[in-house]
């Protein structure tokens, strides 16, 4: 199969200009930060203490958003009248958030409240006839969806029927039709007038959960205690961390740290993570899968029992248990990409701008994590397809230009239904469509520019490395929490040298661990996974080495150094 990582292009940043040197400046920073900032549109002095400072007075007031007015009053007759309230939420970490939202509110304000998480695997994504006929069976009068019912005029209209009353609050793309609900509330509607429309599911339960306790005449301290189940769900459904999604995630962050939420501080004991330096990765790769694999693996109400609990004893066991399916769903997750890269191999898919692969039995809940990682590794946008009888549910991930919504939308002819965003997406089709949906999609992505599907790394700044230190790290840190547009800053280096002895390291002995030194700078650097490289240093020999990297701190002994974490590196024969 092709090598991806070595072959990236570099995509170079023009030099700083002397509007960003004066900038950094004003501002006290170092040009460098000046330089990302600047790059995410921070043009002015108090544009850069917004965006290093989020302040909760930034975030927008709740009643801007579609129908919530509606769906509030709602609500607080619901309460009054000891209606029975269902919240029905979707089965992802997110969903699970929102969910846990909704009902820790409607509990705290003496609500008659049940939860209702469909079944991936039985009922799939949205609202079921299942959980329709849960609802009549409990006696609700009122039903409100998170993170879910966009589209789902059919269910919505069931429920409809049976004398139950429907508040929707969701985040996705909703159709041309809009579900027959008693209340829309999404920041996606094209009548919407929220200055944001990027708020992830538990975003919307949270905007819900302040006008209802503004309307109750609550304390602000009800609020804010809902501060970590907001940024864990926002981080974790793959939104853009920009403006308010930016607050909510720097907010939740903070708050996850210092929770005392049974079920979050079990989590943080089995996923060995030390909550006071919890980073946007650490939610990302460490409590995010456990979270969903209660839904992948097994059923999803096990994490919203996690994050509802409030005895001990039942947290460290339901910790436990996500524990085991995360474990089991690794094993599936390693099974199908092992079948997965056989597949591109074979057919030669890679040479498609659109992966798309379909096979008999794949486990639904784990083809999108399978998917994430093809785009890793080849750099297109991919789409895994389980296949059962006639029919075969999917799962996408996309790269950065390419809107994976638009291109299910342009291909909707062959889809039974889809859902979704730019970066990841849903979809279900016929068994026999799925040639034509290959074809139809990669010809969409044939109008796309060509650069879009090559492996890129997009260097934000050319570094000289007397720039790194410890001061450059603490404002560097003041950028998170990094996600979809705001990533992570990739620095470029030029014309260094190897000196010291490069080593091999870790148990299989795959990584790299060696030094560079420009000047009278010398520092660590590491490539994860890149240990063959080794052959291609020359030690002692100025001007040798090109790298690109990421910065974090080696804290080894009480230092607090800068580390290279080496994305890509290039031997110039100019040195």
């Amino acid at each position: 199969m092709p090598p991806i990582l070595p072959d990236h292009y570099w995509h170079l940043p023009p030099p700083p200009t002397s509007e960003i040197q004066t900038l950094a400046r004003a501002a006290q920073i170092p040009p460098l930060i000046a330089t990302l900032l600047y790059r995410r549109g921070c043009r002015t002095v108090r544009q850069i203490e917004e965006f290093l400072n989020p302040s909760p007075a930034r975030l927008n007031r709740p009643q801007t958003l579609p129908d919530i007015n509606i769906a509030t009053e709602r609500i607080i007759t619901a309460l009054k009248k000891r209606e029975r309230i269902l919240i029905y939420g979707d089965y992802d970490v997110d969903g699970i958030c929102g969910t846990a939202i909704l009902v820790s509110v409607l509990k705290n304000l003496g609500g008659d409240v049940f939860y209702y998480l469909p079944h991936r695997h039985s009922e799939g994504y949205g609202v079921s006839p299942a959980g329709i006929d849960f609802a009549i069976k409990n006696g609700i009068q009122l039903l409100i969806t998170n993170d879910c019912g966009s589209l789902d005029i059919n269910t919505i209209a069931l429920a409809n029927r049976a004398g139950i009353d429907v508040i929707v609050t969701d985040h996705h793309e909703p159709g041309a039709l809009h579900p027959p609900a008693l209340a829309f509330v999404n920041p996606k509607r094209s009548d919407s007038s929220y200055p944001f429309r990027e708020l992830a599911g538990a975003g919307v339960a949270f905007k819900l959960a302040w006008s209802l306790l503004a309307a109750c005449n609550r304390t602000k301290e009800e609020l804010t205690a809902l501060l970590d189940l907001v940024g864990l769900g926002t981080i974790a459904d793959v939104v853009p961390l920009v403006d308010e999604n930016r607050i909510i995630a720097r907010l939740g962050l903070a708050a996850l740290k210092a929770s005392n939420r049974l079920g979050i501080r079990a989590l943080f004991a089995t996923s060995r993570l030390n909550p006071k330096a919890l980073t946007t990765r650490d939610i990302t790769f460490g409590l995010a899968p456990r979270i969903n694999a209660a839904g992948r693996i097994g059923h999803a109400q096990t994490a919203l029992k996690l994050l509802l609990t409030e005895d001990e004893a039942a947290a460290t066991q339901l910790a436990s248990e996500l524990e085991r399916l995360n474990r089991a769903r690794q094993e599936i997750e390693e099974t199908i990409f092992a079948d997965a890269l056989r597949i591109v191999d074979a057919e030669k898919k890679y040479d498609r701008r659109v992966i798309v692969i379909g096979q008999e039995g794949w486990n639904e809940g784990v083809i999108g994590i399978v998917a994430a990682k093809l785009v890793e590794r080849f750099w297109h946008p991919c789409i895994m397809i389980s296949l059962r009888g006639e029919t075969g549910k999917g799962s996408g991930r996309s790269v950065t230009g390419f809107n994976l919504y638009e291109a299910l939308r342009s291909t909707q002819k062959y889809l039974s239904a889809f859902g979704g965003h730019r970066y990841a997406a849903g979809l279900l089709l016929p068994a026999e469509h799925l040639p034509p949906f290959e074809e139809a999609i990669n010809e969409f992505a044939a109008n796309m520019p060509a650069e879009i599907f090559e492996p890129t790394l997009h260097i934000e700044a050319q570094a000289e490395l007397s720039e790194i230190n410890p001061q450059l790290l603490h404002h560097l840190a003041k950028l998170q929490p990094f996600g979809p547009d705001n990533p992570e800053p990739i620095f470029a280096t030029t014309g260094l040298e190897v000196v010291g002895y490069p080593r091999r390291i870790g148990k299989d002995k795959g990584h790299l661990k060696f030094k560079v030194r420009s000047g009278d700078t010398v520092l660590a650097a590491i490539a994860w996974g890149r240990s063959d490289e080794i052959l291609n240093l020359q030690i002692g020999k100025p001007g040798h080495l090109d790298i690109c990297y990421t910065l974090t701190s080696d804290n080894y002994n009480g230092r607090n150094q800068p580390q290279l974490n080496v994305l890509d590196l290039k031997s110039n024969t100019q040195g």
